[in-house]
């Protein structure tokens, strides 16, 4: 029995400790949320995991893939002990995690179980290593991430003045935050404006911080465009610490223009909100369907809360 726990505990704490000083080197010292982080970093480590428990003897593939994820949850664990992320964050990647284990774990187990002697060792080892290069490559060859645009719209029975009047600074929103807000995620709450046409400064207040918008096209009531001169965080991290400062809240999602856009449909408006924004998160694939999700909830909520007043207005 004795031997089972020893053997378990190098299986999860050995490839932990291992994926944390990887996730330090990509995130503290590189600062950069990359593939290697994302992809490369829970592959090793599920591998690695398979492969201590699986070392010159074969154990069953899902005793294997349960070790790999208990592995990268004490990953995780690490990670918020030592203030490198909060909570909400691990969260979000924890599916991406989990998929990739379904590719380590069945390496490791097979590398461990056929290969003995200095083989497997060596193999694991190498993997260890490769990491620092891979993370040195992606660095060296990071390319601008692109613009991603979110469109939301809604129906509005209101006239459109009085839309328009609600969308260039609309009064606070009272409604408590629901669903992702709940857990640290940036939301709106009000906007307000300082003088008219092109030139006016918008600002629209969040959770963690002020939007500024100088304002680019005044086609009343028919279009408000603006760019975004200052971005505030995105989320406040929770945390067992009281303020946690992870590099990806300050530059890595930033909003570079928006606009509304009024439309008379028969005796409603459709208001469109438009969001560009860029993210330096990959991969792209996974990453950019989640941060398109949270802006349409953040312009859901702008958006609804416009529609409410504006149709309490008459």
């Amino acid at each position: 029995m004795q031997r089972i726990l020893n053997h378990s505990t190098v299986a999860i704490c050995l490839p932990a400790m291992l994926g944390w000083g990887g996730a330090a080197l990509s995130i503290s010292a590189s600062e950069l949320y990359g593939w290697s982080l994302f992809l490369f970093l829970p592959i090793a480590v599920s591998f690695l995991s398979a492969f201590c428990w699986n070392y010159k003897r074969e154990k069953s593939f899902s005793s294997t893939y349960g070790m790999s994820c208990l592995s990268i949850l004490a990953l995780g664990g690490l990670i918020i002990v030592s203030a490198m992320d909060g909570l909400i964050c691990l969260f979000m990647a924890f599916p991406l995690t989990m998929a990739l284990a379904l590719i380590g774990a069945p390496l490791g187990r097979m590398v461990g179980s056929s290969l003995g002697g200095t083989s497997g060792p060596t193999i694991a080892s190498l993997l260890c290593l490769s990491f620092p290069f891979l993370l040195g490559f992606e660095n060296s060859t990071k390319q601008e991430p692109v613009t991603r645009k979110v469109v939301t719209s809604v129906l509005i029975d209101a006239p459109i003045e009085d839309v328009w009047t609600t969308v260039i600074a609309f009064p606070k929103i009272t409604d408590p935050p629901t669903g992702v807000f709940r857990f640290g995620i940036a939301y709106p709450i009000e906007a307000s404006i300082e003088g008219t046409g092109v030139g006016a400064i918008r600002y629209c207040r969040f959770s963690t911080g002020d939007f500024v918008e100088p304002i680019t096209v005044w086609d009343e009531p028919n279009k408000l465009a603006f760019d975004v001169s200052e971005n505030p965080e995105p989320m406040k991290e929770l945390s067992i610490y009281q303020n946690v400062h992870a590099p990806h809240l300050h530059g890595f999602m930033e909003s570079e223009k928006g606009q509304f856009k009024l439309t008379q449909v028969g005796k409603q408006v459709r208001l469109e909100g438009t969001t560009w924004y860029k993210h330096s998160i990959s991969p792209e694939f996974y990453w950019g369907v989640i941060s398109d999700q949270i802006i349409h909830k953040i312009h859901y909520r702008v958006l609804d809360h416009i529609k409410e007043h504006a149709e309490g207005m008459e």
